[in-house]
């Protein structure tokens, strides 16, 4: 069921008795803005801690005890043009409980996000204060996380003409400084009123008793378009490359390709293979040529960004090795436009992928995100038998295409004096 209950706040249920616990999941969706990102982070940490009703963690945390147990948690992420704050609550299932927890679980929820734990239009100083803390500290640590500073550095130098995009989906140290909890209590004021939300309920539950659980939230009407999703950056002729020094034993190597692709739309599924073949997989050129038989990184392999056009290759190499490494990777992606891999292959990274999507399909958390997907995007898979037939359909001259569409736009080499 997936109904809109307001303008801009739907809800979707999916009854399920395949699993033993019952799955709540609330997403705000807002367009991706540089100003806001780092608000919305902090706002999720600040809502996890307490509330007016639980105002320590501790409270907050016996009362999950008390609910068997229950999981409860808050994170952002980003989806192409959307930036996401994504609330999840799961429980034992009623069938194997003395008294229904999914009524309880909904108050809960309710408790969190429309009594937060204010005094006079502000959050709580100490509990703001120590989170700011704690998020700036998370922030500055990834200074020491060398794979995550090639992989942000590369992003933002390939998304640089674009700071909404260029920005970590969690936020930058220079936007934490300034927030404030009043700053911050006026942002909470007006993501309630203007984010779009979709509530969605997994578990053998019963659709109309699940929506008067909901019923009475008090969430307005807001704009009821479904916001844009899929970015694409246009391509530019030139490569654009960095080279940042660090004290580092193990040199970095990343690169940013533009994938001319569609979402959901036709070519996504050669695109899906044409990656998998690439760099995506332990079957892939990348890993077995360029790691296996060359022995020239430590780790090789990419991933495919379908809400941004972004295919990302990450490597951990030494220094001295990087033109090598890049000419290796150049072949890579040279080999499957020309067509230089055999039928087997082929097949075998199409059933890999086939069987990573059927095992997903036994995740409550893949299927209320499958859930959203299909709402924001309508060419979205229905089904795990809609997606394997359009992997099946893949044939080779599709996956040569799709890998010819990839083109190389930014490199980002993070070394220092050990690793050359």
């Amino acid at each position: 069921m997936r109904k809109e209950m307001k303008p801009g706040v739907w809800l979707i249920v999916l009854p399920t008795t395949q699993f033993k616990t019952t799955r709540i999941n609330v997403q705000f969706l807002a367009p991706l803005q540089r100003a806001t990102v780092t608000k919305r982070t902090l706002l999720t940490s600040l809502l996890e801690t307490n509330s007016a009703v639980y105002p320590t963690q501790a409270a907050l945390s016996a009362h999950l005890e008390s609910l068997y147990g229950a999981n409860f948690s808050i994170g952002v992420a980003r989806e192409g043009k959307l930036h996401r704050i994504g609330v999840t609550m799961s429980t034992v299932d009623d069938r194997f409980t003395d008294t229904p927890l999914l009524p309880q679980a909904a108050a809960f929820l309710r408790t969190i996000l429309f009594e937060p734990n204010m005094q006079a239009g502000s959050f709580d100083e100490a509990t703001f204060a120590r989170e700011k803390e704690n998020l700036d500290h998370y922030l500055a640590s990834l200074d020491d996380d060398r794979q995550t500073q090639a992989a942000l550095g590369v992003q933002q130098l390939y998304f640089g003409a674009d700071q909404d995009q260029a920005i970590p989906s969690f936020g930058t140290r220079e936007d934490l400084a300034s927030l404030t909890a009043s700053s911050l209590a006026a942002y909470y004021q007006e993501m309630m009123q203007h984010d779009q939300v979709v509530i969605t309920v997994l578990g053998d539950v019963d659709p109309e008793q699940v929506a008067a659980l909901f019923a009475d939230w008090p969430l307005d009407a807001r704009s009821q378009t479904v916001p844009a999703v899929a970015f694409d950056l246009p391509t530019h002729p030139d490569v654009l490359t960095q080279t940042t020094k660090v004290n580092a034993q193990q040199a970095k190597f990343d690169l940013a390709y533009h994938v001319e692709t569609d979402l959901m739309g036709p070519k996504y599924a050669a695109t899906l293979v044409a990656e998998e073949l690439f760099g995506g997989s332990s079957l892939s050129l990348l890993f077995t040529n360029v790691r296996e038989k060359a022995s020239l990184a430590y780790y090789a392999s990419s991933m495919f960004d379908a809400f941004r056009g972004l295919m990302l290759v990450q490597t951990g190499i030494e220094g001295k090795d990087r033109q090598q490494v890049a000419d290796l990777i150049r072949d890579q992606l040279a080999a499957v436009v020309n067509g230089d891999f055999s039928d087997a292959l082929l097949k075998a990274v199409k059933d890999g992928i086939l069987d990573h999507q059927r095992a997903a399909y036994d995740s409550p958390r893949f299927l209320t995100n499958q859930a959203l997907y299909q709402l924001l995007v309508p060419d979205a898979p229905q089904n795990f038998d809609e997606f394997a037939q359009r992997i099946k359909a893949v044939d080779r001259q599709a996956v040569q295409q799709a890998a010819a569409d990839m083109k190389l736009q930014a490199t980002y080499f993070l070394t220092g004096e050990d690793s050359e």
